[in-house]
């Protein structure tokens, strides 16, 4: 089986579903592919045909009439896919090259993170994917890093910061990124230097004094960050700046 990319610049496809699975198969162009909740198995020819767990964070790029084999490695898989022409995505692949997988450039991150809350059909998803790709061609890949957890780290924080009053819970957060829970703090903790829910308590502060600062209540300030009350905002004030929430307003 070949996909076809045919007369078109490119194209791109958002799938989900435990039971996605595609057999092998081939394209006439370059793929890349980013998973984006949960883990995804790659197999690729060359290599084995072993598969390989691919995470939010991570892409992978696929040349050109390489056989490879996805499939969901969760039940809440979902991953985005985008097809180009092979000579755009050539400049991504290290020499002599059919393949490359990796941690995204930092930049892409932030954009992916509001890329997942847009349905596949809407207008915007369709900008995004523009924007996606524009952004993912102007930067460089970072190096293969020995050390995967910083990459999943950078994506973790990413997607909480991209909308802090949202609701996180830790579970949530471990099923999506395909990872234990305890797994998942000791790799945070290691790479960000601060636990899960400090940074995010940081977040949503750092939110609320923008908003109190330009002239908001503290009420509103808080259930715009998705804190319950004023006075948990307070409490959540005290601990990472040292002073109550009337000093940000007031400057």
């Amino acid at each position: 089986m070949a996909f076809s990319l045919g007369d078109a610049d490119w194209a791109a496809t958002d799938a989900r579903g435990g039971d996605y699975a595609m057999d092998w198969h081939t394209h006439d162009c370059a793929m890349l592919l980013l998973p984006r909740t949960g883990v995804m198995r790659v197999a690729l020819e060359g290599i084995g045909r072993t598969e390989h767990d691919l995470r939010p964070g991570e892409g992978l790029i696929v040349t050109a009439g390489v056989g490879h084999r996805t499939r969901a490695g969760s039940r809440d898989h979902r991953h985005l896919a985008f097809y180009l022409s092979r000579a755009r995505l050539a400049a991504w692949l290290p020499r002599g090259a059919d393949w490359r997988s990796g941690p995204l450039p930092g930049p892409l991150l932030p954009l992916l993170a509001y890329r997942d809350g847009l349905a596949a059909g809407e207008e915007r998803a369709g900008l995004t994917d523009r924007l996606i790709v524009a952004e993912f061609l102007s930067h460089a890949m970072p190096p293969l890093a020995r050390d995967h957890g910083a990459a999943l780290v950078r994506a973790v924080a990413a997607h909480l910061s991209a909308d802090p009053a949202a609701r996180h819970d830790l579970d949530g957060l471990a099923a999506r990124f395909g990872v234990s829970r305890r797994h998942l703090t000791r790799l945070f903790r290691r790479h960000a230097g601060e636990g899960i829910s400090d940074f995010l308590q940081r977040l949503r502060v750092n939110a609320a004094a923008g908003r109190l600062a330009a002239g908001a209540g503290v009420l509103e300030a808080a259930g715009a960050v998705g804190v319950a009350s004023p006075s948990h905002l307070a409490r959540m004030f005290r601990r990472q700046t040292g002073h109550a929430p009337g000093k940000a307003r007031s400057g």
